[in-house]
């Protein structure tokens, strides 16, 4: 009897173990709701993805897809919630490559001791064909992006980002400022809609925001050029940097599935292989070319999308001290 109560004990302490490490036998996962935490309040880009293909993953998982909205701090708030979570697959982070960049520009923002890159694993990416693009009025005399460029090597250009300071728009500034010289006033903005409505209202130059937002007119603007690594579909004549001769302005903004460091191999492969279905669901599909989702010809499974968020953030490390001094000289009234 005494052998017998000691092997239950054992029993019981290595589950609790398991679950406190783990999170959760892989053989039953999901049998409860699973949480897709956004980092940005409800509508925005984000949360419209991640709503997106919420009901196609919870017909995947045969269980509750709950998208839950903890907006503040560049993302960061969700991140630091998620990344505490127990890693068993049932809270995820729906993060993107920006989001890696504002830990380390806003590094009192972000509580883990691991870098961003390391407390997550990245588990499946559905938004892969977004990125930023230049946009004057479409009857500017600016044609392409060479002329704006001569512009700010005459005068101040001043160019409206509809992100804000430490958006992907703000890193698209830095790396056109860099790339062109010249001299760039950057107008920060709280949405793409704002930031047109200032070209058109005469108060910005030019525009920095995604080239599928809605506020992006076809007939009331011109596009310049994209960051993405291939033309935009809503802009198929728009060159990419790349295209001009300018790769160093290359930027796609990525929008996928992370869970907290520790979560089980098994977990993510089920949770990979339920976001490939949902991706290829017709349905889908046909709801994100309604909704100009730009999530490209498939979606990129959990090597795919980590070896880019390691080239993202290597790529972008350069611009690091310039975001951080943009935003200093914001706090500061300068």
């Amino acid at each position: 009897m005494k052998t017998k109560a000691i092997v239950a004990l054992l029993s019981m302490a290595m589950t609790a173990g398991c679950q406190r490490s783990g999170g959760g036998s892989a053989a039953t996962f999901p049998n409860r709701p699973v949480t897709l935490v956004v980092g940005y309040s409800p509508g925005g880009t984000v949360d419209t993805s991640a709503r997106g293909i919420q009901p196609y993953l919870q017909k995947a998982l045969d269980t509750s897809v709950i998208v839950e909205n903890k907006p503040g701090s560049n993302a960061l708030i969700a991140a630091n919630y998620v990344a505490a979570s127990r890693p068993d697959g049932y809270t995820l982070m729906i993060g993107t490559n920006a989001t890696i960049l504002n830990s380390q520009v806003y590094p009192d923002s972000w509580k883990s001791e691991k870098s961003f890159i390391d407390a997550f694993i990245p588990i499946f990416a559905w938004v892969n064909e977004d990125g930023n693009g230049i946009a004057v009025k479409k009857d500017s005399l600016f044609n392409a992006m060479n002329d704006l460029a001569a512009e700010a090597r005459k005068r101040a250009v001043r160019l409206c980002m509809a992100g804000g300071l430490g958006s992907s728009d703000h890193f698209t500034a830095l790396m056109i400022r860099g790339a062109y010289g010249g001299e760039w006033i950057i107008v920060p903005m709280d949405s793409g809609a704002e930031a047109t409505a200032a070209v058109l209202g005469g108060k910005c130059d030019a525009s920095s925001a995604s080239p599928t937002g809605a506020s992006m007119d076809v007939n009331s603007l011109k596009m310049l050029a994209v960051t993405m690594d291939k033309r935009a579909s809503r802009w198929p004549d728009t060159p990419t940097f790349a295209e001009l001769g300018k790769p160093e302005v290359t930027f796609n903004f990525v929008i996928g599935a992370m869970a907290p460091l520790g979560t089980p191999p098994a977990i993510i492969a089920k949770l990979e292989a339920a976001f490939a279905q949902a991706r290829q669901d017709e349905q889908y599909i046909a709801w994100a070319e309604k909704s100009n989702q730009p999530i490209g010809e498939r979606g990129w499974d959990a090597k795919t999308f980590s070896d880019f968020l390691q080239r993202a953030n290597a790529s972008l490390q350069g611009i690091i001290p310039d975001l951080r001094e943009d935003i200093r000289k914001a706090q500061q009234g300068n």
